[in-house]
């Protein structure tokens, strides 16, 4: 458990700092992450130029695509060109990362011998090492050194996953080309004959994650066909220096031993830079980002096996461990196999958005337990941000369960329970609200928050069973919805039921009406509304509405210009004209490029390029043209372009301009 500060109804959770959790002791996954520089925090780990980087990297998992079902992405991967079956055996495929120069791995007359070895993320690094073991082949009775030294290679490395496959995927990762197999885009050395014991490739410092060792053929079989006619590898090992550009903590699940509520996140973050020896104080270009997720059992993770026809059953993770694991790429479909690990949505909330600053609040569900997910990120070599502590707003629940349900007004129990509208015309909706309190000690809530997918407007306020209409005691307005401050708790010994009317815009396929609750001397302690069945007289159970089909034909609507005339003569009336338009259905990175334009297609004026979501937008004109001189009267045309995922929109609409 973390430490508590004392207070009415909300308390702290504190990670890191004096006398909260350490960070070591609640970690479960870390990449390039030191826990142990700095008392209590977290910061990158720093590259020492002279030890290996690999023996400090793990789990480590076998093949391009692992099997392992706990795999997940930063897990440092080793791969080789066939995957060959002994070389997959038990850990054997580790042996080349483990530090230990005195295990290693024989391969004889093999034909297009490759090697990728995957860091998890990018490191700045600068040396490649390799070599053979000491002592004899108990194959060959030949000494490994110089027999064994690897004469002809090719190192190459990559920054990202993206295109690393092509070629051996199209190969079925068997190499039956001329030449040596499949390089990676970044080419860092190649010897055609290498004579050293140790082999050593320097390069600048640079960010890598990737790196492939091709060992090129150095003999022929009896049939002319290029091999390797020997290689033992007893390490690879790879140096850098510096901080990664990205290093990741996750915790453990933490067990708060009682169902809260999670309030704001508090951030206590500090800047550093390397300067040789010293640490000194920095505002350089490093970040600390927190994501949070909850959940109400002790997993995040559902665990299958099958049952007798071949179907996902659900088990608990001990009964997974006691199944038969899969030992080969295959997947085996039967009883008594483990079947696919997948993450528990019923149960635990999705991560939270990104948290930068102190006092943000993630929104995220109530539960008992709850996990951590750091990133530290740096642009230079030797800056570094540090997260020196974290805390967490908590407190009891206000009600076990607060349930919300909305429908057309006019449509009270839509057909197949699912709420269509039309996309872009201002709907009035009904939105009922439950709360259900299993015990007398719930705090209770006055204040509901309704948050719309777009613009939303109050229209009335029911409460009490029966619902009778009263007055809020205020209302505040927001980006896309409103706070409605009841005008008596909803509470166990009183209210438990109200219902709010409102209006409100769809603008894309579907877009759910979120709720929150909570108390306005404590407005940071919200709990959310789930979306079920909040009330017998409404028929959607749920808070999800979507557009009806004949409404989104399009992605642009119609553009409005003023009222068709506009007098830009500086007498402050109409002087400036309003370009609406109204975008369905598009992605956040939707590029809008609006102008105006003379009648013979020449461009007059254009608003700089921006990037818009869907909803209601506009743009301004002063009747100006790009040289900033008034235009001459007469017609011009108003014209918007949209470039989406679904291809380019434009309308046009007639403008008069009017001395």
């Amino acid at each position: 458990m973390g430490v508590y500060s004392p207070g009415a109804a909300q308390e702290w959770w504190q990670f890191g700092g004096q006398g909260g959790v350490s960070p070591a002791d609640v970690a479960d996954f870390s990449l390039m992450l030191d826990d142990a520089a700095a008392s209590h925090a977290l910061q990158p780990f720093e590259l020492d130029p002279s030890e290996n980087i690999l023996p400090q990297l793990g789990p480590w998992q076998r093949w391009r695509f692992p099997t392992d079902p706990q795999f997940r992405s930063g897990h440092p991967r080793f791969w080789t060109d066939i995957n060959h079956d002994r070389l997959y055996q038990a850990t054997e495929s580790f042996l080349f990362v483990d530090g230990d120069p005195t295990t290693y791995i024989e391969r004889r007359d093999l034909a297009g011998i490759f090697y990728t070895i995957d860091l998890g993320t990018q490191v700045p690094v600068e040396r490649f090492v390799f070599f053979p073991p000491e002592g004899v082949s108990p194959e060959s009775d030949e000494p490994f050194r110089p027999n064994y030294i690897l004469k002809s290679y090719s190192l190459t490395a990559a920054k990202a996953e993206t295109g690393i496959m092509q070629e051996e995927l199209a190969r079925g990762f068997v190499w039956r080309g001329d030449g040596p197999c499949c390089p990676l885009a970044i080419p860092l050395g190649y010897e055609e004959r290498n004579a050293d014991v140790m082999t050593e490739i320097a390069f600048p410092t640079q960010y890598l994650r990737f790196f492939r060792l091709i060992a090129i053929p150095d003999g022929f079989t009896l049939y002319g066909d290029p091999i390797v006619t020997r290689s033992a590898f007893a390490e690879m090992e790879i140096y850098g220096r510096g901080f990664a550009p990205q290093a990741t903590y996750e915790s453990q699940v933490i067990d708060l031993g009682r169902e809260v509520n999670f309030g704001q996140v508090r951030l206590a973050v500090s800047k550093w830079r390397k300067d040789g020896d010293q640490l000194l104080p920095s505002d350089g270009p490093t970040r600390a980002q927190v994501e949070i997720r909850t959940g109400r059992d002790d997993t995040p993770t559902a665990y299958f096996g099958f049952d007798d026809l071949g179907a996902h059953v659900e088990v608990t993770k001990k009964q997974w461990d006691r199944l038969i694991p899969l030992e080969t790429r295959g997947a085996t479909i039967a009883v008594g196999f483990r079947g696919p690990v997948a993450e528990d949505l019923q149960n635990w909330s999705f991560w939270s958005l990104p948290l930068e600053g102190s006092g943000q609040h993630p929104r995220l569900p109530w539960g008992q337990y709850f996990q951590l997910r750091v990133q530290l990120e740096t642009d230079g070599l030797w800056e570094f941000a540090r997260l020196d502590s974290l805390q967490i707003e908590i407190a009891p629940l206000l009600a076990d369960r607060v349930v919300g349900e909305i429908v057309l007004a006019e449509e009270p129990h839509p057909q197949g329970g699912q709420v269509r509208v039309p996309a872009g015309a201002r709907t009035p909706f009904t939105y009922d609200l439950g709360v259900e309190f299993a015990s007398a000690d719930r705090i209770g809530c006055d204040a509901v928050r309704i948050s719309a997918p777009a613009e939303a407007t109050f229209r009335y306020l029911e409460m009490g069973d029966p619902l009778s209409a009263v007055e809020p005691d205020s209302l505040l307005r927001e980006a896309s919805g409103f706070v409605v401050f009841l005008p008596r708790p909803l509470h166990p010994s009183g209210d438990q039921r109200l219902r709010i009317g409102l209006e409100a815009v769809l603008y894309g396929e579907a877009g759910e009406f979120g709720g929150e609750v909570f108390n306005r001397h404590e407005p940071s302690l919200l709990q959310r509304v789930e979306g079920g069945d909040a009330s017998a007289e409404l028929g959607s159970n749920q808070l999800l509405v979507v557009a009806s089909a004949a409404s989104t034909g399009g992605v642009l609507g119609d553009v409005e210009a003023g009222n068709g005339a506009f007098t830009p003569q500086g007498d402050g009336v109409n002087d400036l004209l309003s370009i609406q338009y109204t975008l369905f259905r598009v992605r956040e990175s939707s590029q809008v490029q609006v102008g105006l334009y003379a009648l013979d297609g020449r461009p007059v004026w254009q608003a700089p390029p921006s990037v818009q979501g869907a909803g209601r937008h506009a743009v301004h004109w002063d009747g100006r043209d790009a040289t900033g001189q008034l235009v001459r009267p007469g017609v011009y045309l108003a014209r918007v372009e949209v470039e989406t995922d679904q291809g380019r929109a434009v309308r046009l609409q007639p403008v008069a301009v009017i001395y």
